[in-house]
């Protein structure tokens, strides 16, 4: 872990409820190739480089923007990398990630996402937390990603 990723104290946490059963929605973050068709806000298209999806398996996931109407670090008209590992994984309940940008976004260092699920009523309600980011303006601009990110979920799984 770098020095900054140790003192960064900015958190993303949001939630969404999703009208579909906890298998459903948890298996859409476990496949690679499910991921790709859902991953990332509106204003990008995923493309999962790699995706081995195992307590300690590596993942790298390239954001091509589809258009100019976009909040990044970098040059918008490039495509973003994302990479790291995945820390914990329990079925159904939790996938814990090592999160980094690796190409054309800023130098968040190493932070780290947690995706909780649980069953509530009809469907399933998901936790994101985004931990260790380094100030407020990269703060708000995950933000608005994950957010993002949530909405695409929803409109795939529909």
């Amino acid at each position: 872990m770098t020095i900054a990723a140790q003192t960064a104290t900015e958190v993303v946490k949001l939630s969404h409820h999703y009208a579909f059963p906890c298998e459903r929605v948890y298996s859409a973050w476990t496949k690679g190739e499910i991921l790709g068709q859902w991953f990332g806000p509106h204003s990008h298209n995923c493309k999962v480089e790699k995706y081995d999806f195992h307590e300690g398996g590596d993942y790298q996931i390239r954001m091509v923007p589809v258009g100019e109407d976009h909040d990044c670090e970098g040059d918008p008209k490039a495509d973003s990398v994302c990479a790291g590992t995945f820390v914990e994984i329990i079925p159904q309940q939790k996938i814990v990630m090592a999160f980094s940008w690796i190409e054309n976004a800023a130098d968040i260092g190493d932070t780290l996402l947690t995706i909780e699920f649980a069953a509530a009523g009809d469907g399933t309600d998901i936790v994101l937390t985004h931990e260790r980011l380094p100030n407020e303006e990269l703060r708000l601009a995950h933000t608005g990603g994950w957010q993002g990110t949530l909405e695409c979920l929803e409109e795939y799984l529909s």
